[in-house]
């Protein structure tokens, strides 16, 4: 608008409407936004203008994180954006992406900002321990989707790999799909995942190591598989 009144009228909407607005834009837009006057900085910043940020829908999450049938999104922009997202949203989050460098403080921090979230990938998190992964698993009862590939947690014995498939299937009854790539896939493991993740639909094993045996204790189980991925697997 090219009237000056025009121009004080948007400045001075009330935060209610600035926040039915904001909830509505991506988050390239939700961060323009932020830098246009301190009243919009504001309003910006609160929790319910982000509580329906996604990064991406959960199709395109199951594409790129379960299925890994698309290149993934640039994972130094992705942390960027998550770990900005963490410090800004409330109980409404859906989706959180979190690479690489995620430690035990900023798992923590999405188990306690983000309990409805119902995707997330920890992919390549080297940082962070098992016991920080499993309060993430046992504060977010909602999660349907879950990429732990190369993610340090993960990578120990069989035993510690054993509990964590159990507490998953314990605490989040709607989980779906998984991705356990680059894993090494025991017995013990397979015969957890068929009696605790019965339910599951997506599942990725790339680059994983695991037998035939132990394959068919996996698709013998979870009887509702609509995707296995093995490629690369030794």
């Amino acid at each position: 608008m090219d009237n000056r009144a025009g121009i004080v009228c948007w400045a001075s909407l009330i935060d209610g409407v600035l926040i039915e607005i904001f909830s509505k834009l991506d988050f390239d837009s939700l961060i323009s936004v932020a830098s246009v006057c301190h009243s919009w900085r504001c309003v910006a910043h609160y929790t319910e203008s982000w509580d329906r940020v996604h990064f991406c829908h959960h199709e395109r999450f199951v594409d790129n994180y379960i299925k890994e049938t698309v290149a993934v999104d640039n994972q130094e922009r992705l942390f960027r954006e998550s770990k900005y997202m963490i410090r800004h949203v409330g109980a409404g989050a859906r989706s959180i992406y979190v690479c690489r460098i995620a430690d035990d403080t900023m798992v923590q921090m999405i188990a306690d900002r983000c309990p409805s979230i119902e995707s997330i990938s920890l992919r390549y998190c080297n940082r962070n321990s098992p016991s920080a992964l499993i309060n993430i698993i046992q504060a977010c009862k909602l999660l349907k989707f879950i990429d732990i590939k190369f993610c340090g947690a993960v990578n120990f014995c069989s035993p510690l790999s054993t509990l964590l498939i159990e507490e998953m299937g314990q605490s989040c009854p709607s989980l779906v799909g998984i991705n356990l790539g680059c894993l090494q896939v025991t017995e013990e493991m397979a015969i957890a995942i068929g009696k605790f993740l019965p339910k599951l639909k997506w599942f990725n094993l790339n680059a994983a190591t695991i037998s035939c045996e132990v394959l068919c204790i996996i698709l013998d189980s979870c009887t509702e598989l609509d995707h296995v991925s093995v490629r690369g697997c030794r």
